[in-house]
């Protein structure tokens, strides 16, 4: 009978631990998926807490509630190097000579502007909450842009076309070089639910051309949705999204068409604002990660960014 009685109550304890994992919430504080990996990511389970003690503990705002209860937060700061090549076409807008409109006349026709550039970068970003992050960026912008030029000046210049040895007809392709200081700034909005995350990110910047008087500006918005976990010896983040471009720059292009050289300026902006992208992240340690990303369409674009944080 003790023997029964003894199994019973066993069977009963046990029916009740069942029962009370059962009535946790499937959306409460998680752990790590891979208690081996020192890189953390969820899958809904309940854990304690996660939190470091680092003397940047002070963010995010919130940040050490959220870790107290099991969730695992990247590191308020970060330090990033990356680097960046697009290559995509431009519409053209005014076309000036000398100041003097020529385009809306007809005077003189560019299809379209061809441009490639590469970037490099310098960000510092934190997160202000624990879904909230801003950041700034440093960089230096190397470029190509080129396109056909067609010009017909006579109606504009008359005088100076009847000299000898001036050719107002102007049939070429250009081919400009081009550098330039880049500075701007961005916020990122991100959440997640156990393995996946999305987010939302804005930036905006200004480069200052050296063949341009006028400073280049583009605003960039961009989201991704992926998968956070581990694929055989990779830890880290899959994803893929889309980016909106908006650029809006000025070429200058001297032109020599014998007893003088005419100043052509030319305005040019996003052709194709949107492209798909599709990237990853390593994630090395808790300090370190690796992430690289391309982009498809008529903007094509490859990416590769080393990051810090502490």
């Amino acid at each position: 009978m003790r023997v029964l009685l003894t199994m019973l109550l066993f069977w009963s304890i046990s029916a009740n631990a069942q029962q009370a994992s059962v009535d946790k919430k499937p959306d409460s504080a998680t752990q790590r998926e891979n208690p081996v990996s020192t890189v953390p990511y969820e899958t809904g389970k309940e854990s304690g807490s996660t939190c470091e003690d680092r003397w940047s503990n002070f963010l995010p705002i919130w940040g050490r509630a959220a870790c107290e209860r099991g969730y695992l937060l990247p590191r308020p700061f970060g330090v990033s190097a990356g680097y960046m090549h697009q290559d995509q076409p431009f519409d053209v807008g005014n076309i000036f000579v000398n100041g003097i409109d020529v385009k809306s006349p007809g005077i003189a026709v560019v299809d379209e502007v061809q441009n490639e550039e590469s970037t490099y970068t310098l960000r510092f970003d934190a997160w202000i909450l624990p879904f909230w992050n801003i950041y700034g960026i440093l960089g230096r912008t190397s470029g190509k842009a080129n396109g056909p030029l067609k010009l017909s000046l006579e109606p504009v210049f008359p005088l100076l076309c009847q000299l000898p040895g001036n050719n107002c007809n102007v049939d070429t392709t250009f081919v400009l070089n081009y550098k330039a200081d880049v500075v701007g700034y961005g916020t990122t909005i991100a959440g997640g639910y156990k393995d996946f995350f999305g987010m939302i990110d804005y930036n905006r910047t200004r480069a200052d051309l050296d063949i341009s008087v006028t400073d280049a500006r583009a605003t960039v918005i961009s989201s991704r949705i992926g998968w956070n976990g581990k694929i055989g010896g990779f830890t880290g983040v899959l994803w893929v999204g889309a980016m909106y471009q908006d650029v809006a720059q000025a070429l200058d292009l001297p032109l020599d068409i014998g007893d003088s050289v005419l100043d052509v300026s030319i305005d040019q902006s996003t052709q194709a604002p949107w492209n798909y992208l599709v990237g990853g992240q390593w994630d090395i340690n808790r300090s370190f990660s690796l992430l690289a990303e391309f982009g498809f369409g008529e903007r094509k674009s490859q990416m590769l960014n080393l990051t810090f944080r502490f």
